[in-house]
């Protein structure tokens, strides 16, 4: 469990960093279709960061609930 709050604080610190930064990445790169593009990815790697966060604290029980899934359909 303790691997799982690790992996969750990297990527809200990650979340947390890209909130602010974002922004500022916008400004600094929107004059370009390539800055714009890459203000996209930013956005879309912090979005990302705060669903691994949650995903990583809640992967145990997401995985019980794969594996009951898969166990009812090989039934």
């Amino acid at each position: 469990m303790k691997i799982q709050i690790i992996v969750a604080l990297v990527c809200f610190a990650v979340f947390a960093a890209l909130l602010p930064g974002s922004h500022y990445f916008y400004v600094a790169n929107s004059d370009t279709m390539i800055g714009t593009y890459m203000s996209f990815v930013v956005v879309l790697v912090m979005w990302g960061s705060l669903f691994a966060g949650f995903a990583s604290l809640f992967f145990h029980k997401l995985k019980a609930l794969y594996q009951s899934v898969i166990d009812y359909r090989a039934a």
